[in-house]
């Protein structure tokens, strides 16, 4: 399924029992902080879902709206999960809670795209500190077993933003399966990938770069996939990238 939001309040998947692939075409309108509730209850075979918005949509898996506190249980997890795609504003504190709150409800997703999302300046919480971010990763560990069977991550948009390092660095502070990190520069942010590189080379963080060495590409040339036919083909492995 590949679905349109606007103007949709509410929208419930409740009995689809051989849905694969769920898919919102549309991007929220600027100023838009309300995307309306996704409700998933009923998809034992759903394997890819994006891309999901903590800015503008409201999670519910079964009957459990997903909060910033949510704590894992079975109750609020879609197994079956696969791919997941989220966009997200790493400068607003309460935006990147909810991604931590996400991706506690996908615990065995393998391929995961995050596209850095830039919203108005004037957003409460805008300016959140590096040291808030590192702190609020700290204490993410419960959020452990949610990444570790990840094995591709795709992260759109980069910026460079030391908010988005302290997200990365989050995800290389584990043993886990992760063969692939690329990073897909925001077209004009940087002139080279050796600029992405040379960033991360400065970077006051010595496990992050030994990890880093090992999984990290940097591709300006990779675009996220919001063709209406690509996302339509079910042949197509990971219809968010091409």
């Amino acid at each position: 399924m590949v679905l349109g939001l606007s103007g949709v309040e509410h929208f419930a998947v409740t009995d689809a029992p051989v849905l694969e692939s769920l898919i919102f075409k549309e991007q929220p309108a600027a100023g838009c902080d309300d995307g309306g509730r996704i409700n998933i209850a009923c998809t034992p075979k759903l394997r890819i879902l994006g891309y999901l918005e903590p800015r503008v949509h409201t999670l519910q898996i079964a009957d459990n709206v997903i909060r910033s506190d949510t704590v894992a249980s079975p109750s609020v997890v879609v197994p079956g999960l696969k791919i997941l795609a989220l966009r997200v504003n790493f400068r607003v504190l309460r935006e990147v809670k909810m991604l931590a709150s996400f991706l506690r409800c996908f615990p065995n997703i393998d391929t995961l795209h995050i596209e850095s999302a830039l919203h108005d300046p004037s957003a409460i919480h805008y300016g959140v500190t590096r040291e808030q971010h590192a702190e609020l990763w700290q204490e993410a560990s419960a959020l452990k077993c949610s990444i570790s069977h990840l094995k591709r991550m795709v992260f759109h948009k980069f910026r460079g933003h030391q908010n988005e390092f302290e997200f990365l660095k989050f995800i290389a502070t584990d043993e886990h399966e992760l063969e692939s990190l690329l990073l897909v520069p925001l077209k004009g942010s940087f002139n080279s990938a050796a600029e992405v590189n040379e960033i991360i080379d400065k970077l006051d963080c010595p496990q992050f770069l030994a990890w880093a060495s090992e999984v990290l590409i940097v591709s300006p040339k990779m675009d996220i996939a919001r063709n209406l036919h690509k996302a339509s083909d079910l042949s197509i492995n990971d219809p968010f990238c091409y």
